[in-house]
């Protein structure tokens, strides 16, 4: 941090932090108030506003945003504040000094592991891929990374069958979070090649526990002249994605294993088409471990969409143009799949409007099959494109 960004950081601290009081019954309120060593202290409301806001703007230098959470920075920001009212300014510049050469010399790299929920793997202990480290979930591995009488515990609270391991440079708590964002590449790449493996319209389970589902839910059926009949609802309850050898072959002869590439460099700068396409991946993965037909449907177009909608056009007339492009299929089959794709759009329009609440399932099933292919060709493609723009440039063209 220059000399300029610290002075101006130093001269908004001192003014903020003549407005601190200490607590009293009088004053306190849920907002801006904390106690430490040397007393309880609060924050008028515009103060803790202009508070707040000083660690947003600290965090945005460098990469910090990417190192610490909001409460880490305010832990330390604090006495620093109260020196503003218990000592003098001196004491002020020297402690703002600390935190800010604190902050810009960490370097305290954790390694998290979280489980991983849908994945198998069968013929090797780990597998690594995009800079994450997938584990079997043998109970060696966790007597391993827990603590003595603890293995037991987070087995039964997981019942998973792999572990993923990320290692991220950040305090303890944000490095949690961190690893989680990490994950969510490779978790959209194994649901993207999931959906290319197994037949359309076969739901995904395949992510970190806690944000999807993967137990059976019981129904009971009863009209009172027959006896109760016991239907489990098998759209969460599948068996994990096999991730062996054998699955990385099938998905080389499939022409999808290239995604491994585009998250096995991190640090690596992006092209903006490349950006467009994880994020394109991304929401093709919430799509297929959806649990209602209705979302998945409209996360597929959402897809469509974020490729090959621009300007004033007509989005279904551009978004079904764009797509029978890069299918190799013969010119009539592509005027059929247009049709098709643009009455999957007037679906899509009813179900945003409230004017229809259903799929039905063939037409969830045809737009899955032509996101799959046309995400494969953005696949194969995707050196030619630097930007969505010349993908569109490229399709008008070819029109």
């Amino acid at each position: 941090m220059d000399q300029r960004r610290f002075d101006v950081l130093f001269s908004r601290l001192c003014g903020m932090g003549a407005k601190l009081e200490p607590l009293t019954l009088e004053n306190a309120t849920i907002r801006g108030m904390w106690w430490g060593p040397r007393g309880a202290f609060i924050l008028p409301p515009q103060a803790t506003s202009e508070y707040h806001q000083l660690i947003t703007e600290i965090l945005r230098e460098s990469d910090w945003e990417q190192k610490f959470s909001r409460q880490y920075l305010s832990n330390r920001l604090r006495p620093i504040v109260e020196d503003c009212v218990l000592a003098d300014k001196a004491a002020v510049r020297a402690g703002l000094r600390g935190l800010i050469d604190h902050l810009a010399a960490f370097d305290e790299a954790h390694t998290v592991y979280l489980p991983l929920l849908g994945v198998a793997l069968d013929d090797v202990p780990r597998r690594e891929l995009g800079g994450i480290i997938l584990h079997r979930a043998t109970d060696d591995f966790l007597q391993r990374i827990t603590i003595p009488d603890t293995a037991d515990y987070i087995k039964r609270q997981t019942e998973t069958f792999a572990w993923a391991e990320v290692t991220v440079v950040a305090e303890p708590h944000h490095a949690a979070s961190r690893a989680e964002e990490a994950c969510q590449p490779l978790i959209d790449v194994l649901r993207f090649w999931m959906a290319c493996m197994t037949p359309t319209g076969t739901p995904c389970a395949i992510g970190l526990q806690g944000d999807i589902i993967t137990a059976e839910r019981p129904r009971i059926i009863t009209n009172g002249s027959v006896p109760q009949s016991y239907d489990p609802h098998p759209s969460r309850l599948i068996p994990g994605f096999r991730f062996t050898d054998r699955t990385m072959e099938a998905l080389q002869g499939a022409h999808v294993d290239d995604l491994a590439s585009l998250i096995s460099r991190p640090s690596a700068q992006p092209s903006r088409f490349i950006r467009l396409l994880l994020h394109a991946l991304h929401l093709f993965g919430n799509g297929t471990a959806a649990a209602l037909q209705t979302d998945r449907f409209m996360h597929l177009i959402m897809t469509l969409e974020a490729f090959l909608t621009v300007g004033d056009a007509p989005i279904n007339q551009s978004v079904a143009e764009g797509v029978v492009i890069f299918l190799a299929v013969p010119v009539a089959e592509r005027v059929r799949l247009k049709k098709e794709i643009q009455r999957c759009y007037r679906l899509r329009s009813k179900l945003t409007h409230g004017e229809q609440t259903s799929v039905p399932h063939p037409d969830l099933c045809l737009c899955e099959d032509l996101t799959k292919t046309f995400l494969i060709a953005m696949i194969q493609h995707r050196n030619q494109f630097a930007s969505k723009d010349e993908l569109i440039a490229a399709t008008t063209v070819r029109l």
